[in-house]
């Protein structure tokens, strides 16, 4: 009887085992799913942001050629003109600005 008892505890606790073990099977490969997506969203986010810096950089690039055309005394007034005009299309402002209206 008591042999019996133990045989039926052995194959329950083996059940019990083998269902908690498929158990954790699942919500591991669950868990690496969502990790997975969650690196994906990470990632396409940081492209987006690399995106957007390489645009403000390729701005500020454009802007400092535009400064430099427009103080350039050697280029007549009239062939920076449009670079000028370009320069305050893209927002720059500040020391060139006071630099063209002064020198006319």
């Amino acid at each position: 009887m008591m042999e019996n008892l133990g045989i039926m505890c052995g194959v329950i606790l083996g059940l019990f085992g083998s269902v908690f073990s498929v158990v954790q099977f699942f919500s591991q490969r669950q868990q690496a799913a969502k990790d997975r997506e969650l690196a994906a969203k990470e990632a396409a986010k940081d492209r987006e942001l690399a995106a957007k810096e390489a645009a403000r950089q390729e701005l500020r690039d454009r802007l400092t050629f535009l400064m430099q055309v427009i103080i350039d005394k050697d280029i007549p007034r009239e062939s920076r003109q449009p670079f000028y005009d370009e320069y305050i299309a893209k927002g720059g402002n500040g020391t060139v600005l006071k630099f063209w209206l002064e020198n006319k």
